[in-house]
């Protein structure tokens, strides 16, 4: 009789602990990555103040930051600030606009040679008149797919100057 009551106990226990662990497990349903095919348009309403690109690793940090008035590229301790071009930052905002921005921190990060010093690390931040969008770390030369567009439409603004230190 009592090893049927620790068996049930244990059961019970395994089940339980079980159950609570799975939640916690990055396959959850409440913590699943968004994949490409579940892209839609954001439903974010207030205007994009700023997009940037930061990528840093030892040694090397740049980053590449764009709002309506100005780009600003930075390559370590080096800066170049120039003029955006308004047909420019119509058309990244436009870009912008089909991310779904409150999903960002969740799209899908396939590689992580970042996490090595294999890759630089990088993330894409948006911010709007209330909130700020950030996309998890990713290495900079394989970004997620959602965001492939508006990072090369961002590495296009890039001074010819600094191209060689971004690698492109």
């Amino acid at each position: 009789m009592e090893i049927k009551v620790v068996l049930t106990v244990l059961f019970i226990f395994q089940w339980l602990v079980g159950g609570y662990i799975s939640l916690l497990s990055p396959e959850s349903p409440q913590n699943r990555p968004v994949a490409a095919s579940e892209k839609t348009q954001s439903t974010v309403t207030e205007p994009i103040q700023s997009i940037r690109l930061e990528e840093f690793t030892r040694g090397t940090q740049r980053s590449i930051e764009v709002n309506a008035e100005k780009t600003i590229v930075r390559l370590n301790n080096a800066e170049e600030t120039m003029k955006t071009d308004a047909k420019f930052w119509k058309k990244l905002r436009e870009q912008v606009q089909q991310l779904p921005l409150e999903k960002l921190d969740k799209v899908l990060v396939i590689s992580k040679k970042h996490q090595v010093d294999a890759a630089l690390a990088a993330t894409l931040s948006v911010v709007t008149d209330d909130s700020t969008y950030r996309s998890p770390t990713f290495d900079h030369n394989a970004p997620p797919a959602e965001l492939a567009a508006v990072i090369d439409c961002l590495y296009r603004q890039i001074p010819a100057g600094m191209q060689a230190g971004f690698g492109r």
